[in-house]
């Protein structure tokens, strides 16, 4: 949802990813094919996911560590409420185009 309002951004592909699927853990690598998105372009904004707390390291295995949604971040919280809040408007929406579809069904020709 977060992309249908902001864009295709990769930051913007990362967060909705993070908030689709908060329990999944992923490498930085998955994170990035996950998203649509190159592990380049993840890495130059990984700093600022870790700065609001957004990622979480969760499992070391060797050199390769696995990150997830952060559910207790204050910026992440802030994004899914914002998330949900926007799902409510557009199912009003929704709503709206069907009655007004349904109104217009009922005047006769």
């Amino acid at each position: 949802m977060l992309t249908e309002i902001f864009g295709e951004y990769p930051q913007v592909k990362v967060i909705d990813l993070l908030i689709t699927h908060p329990r999944i853990q992923y490498t930085k690598t998955e994170i990035a094919e996950c998203a649509g998105i190159g592990r380049a372009t993840l890495y130059q904004f990984w700093d600022v996911l870790e700065k609001y707390q957004i990622v979480k390291p969760t499992y070391q295995m060797g050199k390769t560590t696995l990150y997830t949604a952060n559910l207790d971040s204050p910026a992440l919280k802030a994004l899914k409420k914002f998330q949900i809040e926007m799902a409510d408007i557009e199912i009003e929406l929704q709503n709206r185009e069907e009655s007004k579809e349904s109104e217009i069904e009922k005047v006769p020709a």
